[in-house]
């Protein structure tokens, strides 16, 4: 009886901290049939270290501990568009590029818990996708965690930068749509 309880209560576990997602669209739109099939095929600049939002909601302690967290949603951006048939060119800055921008900072952070209490883990990012200088669309992603699978055994930053490869997946299929 009591391997049966165990095994339910982590079962129950695994599925609860799975990662959810909330997009929301800010509900700007230039015009979603500007972006041709040849703007997509020359692809998207990103900057290859997404930087946090200058008024973001992200505490000092993460800032400090887990540096590569910009560079890891940036790897993970052009990892899953590749999978989406979309070119994704990732750069030192934004500024001289006369391409196709898709401009993303990450807006808050919420870290919270560790390894012997359970993680509660939390990133918003804003992407905003500019074809040719003209500012096509915004959408705010939203991912939790809670380790997942093993969570007991991760760091926090670990489960941070799971929590942004999977942002990375979204704004992948977000891309897509245009």
């Amino acid at each position: 009886m009591k391997v049966r309880l165990i095994a339910v209560f982590f079962s129950l576990f695994i599925i609860v901290s799975c990662a959810t997602t909330k997009n929301s669209n800010s509900g700007f739109v230039s015009n979603p049939n500007s972006m041709s099939e040849s703007v997509k095929a020359g692809g998207f600049v990103i900057l290859k270290n997404i930087p946090f939002a200058d008024n973001s909601s992200v505490p000092l302690k993460v800032k400090n501990e887990c540096t590569e967290i910009g560079r890891q949603f940036s790897n993970s951006i052009a990892k899953y568009s590749k999978k989406n048939d979309i070119n994704i060119i990732q750069s030192d800055e934004l500024l001289s590029v006369k391409k196709n921008i898709l401009v993303l900072n990450i807006q808050n952070v919420y870290s919270s818990g560790n390894a012997f209490i359970g993680h509660r883990k939390s990133v918003t990012v804003l992407a905003k996708l500019l074809a040719n200088g003209e500012e096509i669309n915004r959408q705010s992603f939203t991912r939790n965690s809670s380790g997942g699978f093993m969570g007991g055994f991760k760091g926090s930053c670990s489960v941070l930068a799971h929590t942004v490869n999977t942002l990375g997946n979204d704004v992948g299929k977000w891309l897509k749509t245009f």
